[in-house]
Formats: C-alpha cells, sequence, structure tokens
C-alpha cells in the first residue's frame, strides 16, 4: 500500500507543477501578444471633404502619420472614427481590410482604400508598394494618378 501511495502522490505533484507551468506560459505568451497596442487609425475628411487616415502606434513612436486622398469623395456621413486594429478582420472605416496578422501586435494592416494600397509594419509604411520609414508627423498625398500597377494573378496550369 505504501509505495503506490507514494507514486500517486508523485504523479500528483508532477501535475500540479505542469498546470503551474502551462498556466504561467500561456499568461506570458498573452502578455507578449498585447504588450505595444494595435495599430490605431483615424478615418476622417477636412472641411473640403478630402477624406484622409491618422496612423498611431505609441510603443513605435509612430504619432499622427497622416495619409491624405486628394481628388476623392469623402465616404463617410458621421464623425471621424477611430479604429482599433486588435482582433482579425477589423473593419475600416472606410476602404477594404485587405490583410491583417493581429498574432502579435501591433502585428501587419494592408488596407485598400480609393484603389490605392496602405500597409502598417513595425519598420515603416508602405504606400503603394513604396515603403517609407515613420517620421512623427509625416503627411503623404496618395492621387489617382500614383495608384499602383494591379495586382498580377498567375494563372497555373496544373497537369493533374
Amino acid at each position: 500500500m505504501q509505495q503506490s501511495d507514494n507514486i500517486l502522490k508523485h504523479v500528483a505533484i508532477v501535475g500540479v507543477l505542469a498546470l503551474v507551468g502551462y498556466v504561467g506560459l500561456y499568461a506570458l505568451d498573452m502578455h507578449l501578444r498585447g504588450r505595444k497596442g494595435p495599430w490605431e487609425v483615424t478615418f476622417a475628411a477636412e472641411t473640403n471633404g478630402t477624406p484622409y487616415l491618422v496612423v498611431n502606434q505609441p510603443a513605435y513612436g509612430v504619432r499622427d502619420v497622416k495619409v491624405r486622398f486628394p481628388g476623392e469623395q469623402n465616404p463617410l456621413t458621421n464623425a471621424p472614427v477611430t479604429v482599433r486594429f486588435a482582433e482579425p478582420n477589423t473593419k475600416p472605416g472606410f476602404g477594404e481590410l485587405r490583410f491583417q496578422d493581429a498574432t502579435y501586435l501591433p502585428g501587419t494592416v494592408t488596407l485598400l482604400a480609393f484603389n490605392h494600397e496602405i500597409e502598417f509594419i513595425q519598420r515603416g509604411l508602405v504606400l503603394d508598394r513604396q515603403e517609407r520609414a515613420w517620421q512623427p508627423g509625416l503627411t503623404a498625398d496618395l492621387t489617382p494618378t500614383n495608384q499602383a500597377p494591379p495586382l498580377r494573378t498567375l494563372g497555373r496550369k496544373r497537369n493533374y
């Protein structure tokens, strides 16, 4: 009897240690995933109706980076909308969400707005596939004449 009691005691200790380890590592991973916070993007329009968006990400020092769309019409009917891209498939204020990786925030967000591709990544802002370093207070204009060419689709033939 004494030997089987000893085995059960050891199994119980190992089980408790495994559970504590799992819970501790899970909490650490969740902290690492969200500690820098999401991209915060405000979608708005100027008084003349020109739509724009303002990007902020305090952990990377990104503050008040503005992307304007001169020559386009304001699609917003309400006041400015601020969107935090913290969850997958977050709906932007205008345009469409092309890609989002919110595994470890802020992650990567790619938007298509007025036929322009805008991507937020840690190392910079990508506008129509042209990368720029993050600079606080940067303003960029995306006009209809400087749109990126359409993405090519590969027509692959499959031989089965």
